[in-house]
């Protein structure tokens, strides 16, 4: 299992590079990626990025199988909003986001399932990043989070119709 996941994130580091993400930690078999908002603006790129790494995998899946009998599948989640960054522990220092945009996108990730959707994005989100209309946005309505008292509107992101997705040009939380 540690082999197939660390060359699912090695497959994925590219792709993240490329779209300018940068991995905040590795959770188990996720990958967390933050970007700025200045950053995650511009031409979707979390957005990008997810299908990117998608692409990435696709290419990869003749491999996976024949090595792991496997092929991996991904389910992201974005959101966005401000978070406390900041260091913590002791003999072992570490930088840490806080908040509940961290929360509420592992919520957000977790409701994939229960939605049977690949990629989520949060209202939140949507309306902070440009280039949107490469995509294909389904409006779910108001979700309840396990965990809080506010619903959240969730959109399920797919590339557009008959485009396949943009081209790799490179929180979204992976997993």
């Amino acid at each position: 299992m540690h082999q197939f996941l660390n060359r699912v994130f090695q497959i994925a580091s590219d792709p993240i590079d490329d779209h300018g993400g940068e991995v905040y930690q590795y959770v188990g078999d996720e990958v967390v990626i933050t970007w700025t908002l200045t950053e995650g603006r511009r031409n979707a790129r979390p957005v990008e990025c997810y299908f990117a790494v998608e692409r990435a995998l696709e290419l990869a899946a003749r491999d996976f199988e024949r090595k792991f009998g496997a092929v991996p599948k991904i389910r992201a989640a974005l959101h966005a909003g401000p978070v406390i960054t900041g260091e913590v522990g002791g003999s072992r220092r570490a930088i840490v986001f806080h908040g509940d945009v961290m929360n509420t996108t592992s919520r957000i990730e977790n409701a994939t399932r229960e939605l049977q959707r690949s990629y989520l994005m949060s209202e939140d989100a949507l309306n902070r990043i440009a280039g949107r209309e490469a995509y294909a946005l389904e409006d779910l309505g108001l979700q309840h989070l396990r965990g809080r008292e506010t619903p959240v509107r969730l959109y399920a992101v797919e590339p557009a119709a008959g485009s396949g997705g943009p081209m790799p040009v490179n929180g979204t939380r992976i997993s």
